[in-house]
């Protein structure tokens, strides 16, 4: 049987990121994207028409059905991705789900054991470490630039404010389908987890800034129910601490405003820190100033991964044990804010 050369993909979900995504597979020699699925007819015909995709449905299952489809990358809103993720792998193919992977934990966790039973690739599209200078700051952190871990602060600010980004639809502030910044910005426990390790416990102070606001799609407003600000302070297993704080309201320090994203560690040995969205900074005791470039090349991103672990075999970092992970602080964040207290993450 010949060795399989290419990666045939379908995107379910075809909507406001495919975009990114379409950029992101294109930077992947062996990924071709060969099906979208959109529930909007003439929205769907238009965005094949745009990337010249011929096959379209309207119906994610009818994707799922085709056998010229390897792979799906789920694009939808977060409260679908669990049927659509067991429909995939129950249909033979290889997922990455966007983030956050599920609404609950249980769900993540039910996900990942179907994944796992199944034998098929499955990735969890944390792209944030390898688009912000995370990916290499964790490279430093491994070769012991700040020495033992004592202490992290990271803060991501998107702002979604209608002046600022207009073609924001309102499921994010939906309790059923986004959650806010909590559920949205999970990158953030992605990343205290990828650079500090396991958590050993957390406590969450979560707010409603704007109680009532517009989108594209109500554009007379709606109640917010929602949390838009969230703070939280973490205890990792190995004794480190890290403050985090994230926000759908606060404007951000990029030209165009809509961005914030700021991490900073420091050690026994020395300090390392993100320099807008793409730079780092820092010192150590020995090394002195840190050097601006990081022979080992970009880290790479989940689409990459994703490809070469079902072409190669290679492993993916961000699986969706990863996600079931990040899921699990989701779930005690927000029974520390009901509790206004510590929850301890467990195991499994």
């Amino acid at each position: 049987m010949p060795k399989q050369k290419q990666v045939r993909i379908g995107i379910v979900g075809a909507g406001l990121f495919t975009k990114t995504h379409m950029t992101e597979f294109a930077k992947v020699p062996e990924a071709r994207v060969v099906a979208f699925s959109r529930r909007t007819p003439a929205a769907l015909k238009e965005i094949q028409e745009r990337y010249g995709v011929s096959l379209g449905f309207t119906d994610y299952r009818d994707l799922l059905a085709r056998k010229e489809v390897d792979a799906v990358d789920v694009v939808t809103p977060t409260d679908s991705h669990h049927e659509i993720v067991l429909a995939a792998l129950e249909a033979g193919k290889h997922v990455l789900c966007d983030k956050p992977l599920a609404m609950t934990a249980s769900q993540a966790r039910s996900m990942l054991s179907a994944a796992e039973k199944s034998g098929l690739v499955h990735a969890t599209n944390f792209n944030q470490r390898g688009r912000t200078p995370v990916g290499r700051l964790q490279r430093y952190l491994a070769d012991g630039f700040v020495g033992h871990i004592y202490t992290m602060n990271i803060r991501w600010w998107m702002t979604l404010q209608p002046d600022v980004r207009p073609e924001i639809t309102s499921w994010r502030f939906s309790p059923e389908s986004g959650g806010g910044p909590v559920y949205e910005l999970v990158h953030v426990f992605d990343m205290a987890r990828f650079l500090g390790g396991d958590v050993k416990r957390i406590v969450a102070m979560l707010a409603t800034s704007e109680k009532k606001r517009a989108f594209a799609d109500r554009p007379r407003g709606m109640a917010v129910k929602v949390p838009d600000t969230a703070g939280y302070m973490l205890e990792f297993v190995s004794g480190a601490t890290c403050v985090i704080h994230t926000s759908f309201v606060a404007r951000g320090t990029e030209p165009d405003g809509t961005t914030c994203v700021q991490v900073d560690v420091a050690g026994s040995r020395g300090r390392i820190a993100t320099d807008g969205l793409f730079g780092l900074k820092g010192v150590t005791g020995k090394q002195g100033p840190l050097a601006q470039l990081d022979p080992r090349g970009p880290y790479p991103q989940p689409y990459e991964q994703f490809v070469r672990a079902i072409l190669h075999g290679e492993p993916v970092r961000t699986s969706f044990r990863e996600g079931l992970e990040a899921a699990k602080l989701v779930d005690a964040a927000h029974r520390s804010a009901r509790s206004g207290g510590w929850v301890t993450i467990k195991k499994g």
